[in-house]
């Protein structure tokens, strides 16, 4: 029976999914300003940033990130998050509070939006306010059961929050033990083979730790370290790459390179958007600059990664650096600027377009308005159209929208009013 109840289901499932999204297509906007209306987490309080982070007010593509990815990719997508957003504004005010739960909530929801499958904890040890807020998250998080979690053990665990005494493994050990009690055992832990993985975030510049030791205290742990030569760590089971202005074509080939050549070794890919710490205290009389370029940067990123994976040759898991880490003008949050222009007129019974930077579209959409104000998805097109034919001229304006690949801000036309 079990051979014939899976098909049925299959078959259903299809049904039903196609279904939906003919009702999605057919449902009214209802009306242009709800078209280009804010669609991130991002506070509409927050106004952009001169480092390159987008308004809280963006409307940005939720077409799904794993769609940048080699075909047949069972790659999962972590987001590295810092919820340190709080009591202090720091170099930048977000217009948010990390520990908000209602806040929380509208992140979370975002991030599946995109399809993200996990988040990468940023976290500063035990009783720091970054710790506050992640446990006043843990409730929201269970609300969105698709979502795993790890933590990243940052080296301002023993900048600002050594224990009383500790030398830097010490320190480790102390915060590790506190994870292991407190977030391993959640179910949606993230786990590599079964086993909790567990990142660290650059302990090199604190020192040298004793790994050995560590990794002795809870053999159960799978280490991954950051940089390519973090996987030649005593006992690391990984390494992951970090974003480096302004080489960071040069840092992801020689991270890929060094890691496919250890295939024992577990690899956690970068993509990026840009980098401008010019924003953060630690960094502002001398910052480090990586241009967005218009989003080719990101895009250049996964181009990198494709190059050197494959169904074949799989990447178990890719970091979105950033999410929210609007100091360093990383922040995805709340999307990639685009430098795509958009141009449609009418000429006879058909539009004609012209789109600019049509690298970072994913695809277009047609939209009618009708005498009410509301707007009706009537079509959906390659990036590439320059023309669309009006088969329905009962309307009284047209809008397209350029829908950005993954991440990447939206773009809309001028209403094209009927005559």
């Amino acid at each position: 029976m079990a051979e014939i109840r899976t098909p049925i289901k299959q078959i259903l499932l299809a049904v039903l999914l196609a279904a939906y999204a003919s009702l999605a297509f057919a449902s009214d906007i209802d009306s242009i300003d709800a078209l280009k209306a804010p669609n991130t987490s991002g506070s509409i309080r927050f106004h952009g940033s001169s480092n390159g982070n987008l308004p809280g007010s963006a409307s940005i593509s939720k077409v799904d990130v794993h769609t940048m990815l080699y075909p047949g990719s069972t790659t999962q997508v972590l987001a590295h998050y810092l919820p340190w957003w709080g009591p202090d504004p720091r170099g930048v005010d977000v217009g948010y509070r990390s520990d908000d739960p209602s806040q929380v909530r509208r992140t979370f929801a975002d991030m599946r939006s995109r399809g993200v499958n996990g988040v990468i904890v940023d976290w500063y040890g035990e009783g720091h306010y970054v710790d506050r807020a992640w446990k006043a998250s843990m409730p929201v998080l269970a609300e969105f059961p698709q979502l795993t979690f790890a933590i990243m053990i940052d080296f301002g665990t023993f900048k600002f929050n050594a224990c009383k005494g500790c030398d830097l493994t010490q320190t480790i050990l102390h915060h590790l033990d506190y994870v292991m009690q407190r977030y391993v055992p959640s179910r949606q832990y993230l786990r590599y083979e079964g086993k909790p993985v567990m990142f660290e975030f650059g302990m090199e510049y604190a020192g040298k730790a004793d790994w050995a030791r560590i990794q002795a205290a809870h053999p159960e742990v799978v280490w991954i370290h950051i940089h390519a030569h973090g996987a030649n760590l005593p006992d690391s089971q990984g390494a992951f790459v970090w974003v480096d202005a302004p080489d960071d074509a040069k840092r992801l080939n020689t991270f890929y390179n060094t890691l496919t050549s250890q295939p024992s070794k577990i690899a956690v890919g970068g993509v990026w958007k840009g980098f401008d710490d010019s924003k953060a205290p630690w960094a502002a009389s001398a910052p480090h600059l990586l241009p967005q370029d218009c989003g080719r940067t990101w895009l250049n990123a996964f181009n990198i990664l494709n190059e050197h994976y494959s169904a074949h040759n799989q990447l178990p898991f890719l970091q979105l650096i950033t999410w929210n880490d609007y100091e360093e003008g990383s922040a995805l949050e709340t999307g990639i600027a685009s430098c795509t222009k958009l141009k449609a007129r009418r000429t006879g019974q058909a539009l004609s377009l012209d789109v600019s930077y049509p690298e970072t579209v994913d695809h277009l959409e047609l939209y009618k308005q009708v005498d009410s104000g509301a707007l009706q998805l009537i079509g959906r097109y390659p990036a590439s159209t320059t023309s669309i034919r009006l088969s329905d001229t009962n309307a009284k304006a047209w809008i397209v929208k350029a829908v950005g690949k993954p991440f990447i801000e939206n773009v809309f036309s001028e209403p094209i009013v009927a005559n």
